[in-house]
């Protein structure tokens, strides 16, 4: 599933794009090769399958990595 609100945004306007896994940093690509460098994996599981449990985990994984982002400008 490609994430349809990526379609009308101008990437190459961002400083930083986070993506969750790789397919979504590929996908991110296919829509802006030049923003490669801009694009940061975390390698955190997409929870929009998994169930309420498990996709609390990963909610709480990526307060972490948000925390982390802001802590790093």
């Amino acid at each position: 599933m490609d994430p349809e609100s990526l379609g009308g945004k101008r990437l190459g306007d961002y400083d930083v794009i986070e993506a969750m896994e790789d397919k979504h940093r590929d996908y991110v690509l296919s829509l802006c090769p030049e923003c490669e460098s801009k694009v940061v994996v975390w390698n955190v599981r997409d929870p929009y399958f998994l169930d309420r449990e498990d996709a609390w985990k990963v909610y709480e994984q990526i307060r972490e990595k948000v925390a982390e982002l802001a802590k790093s400008q």
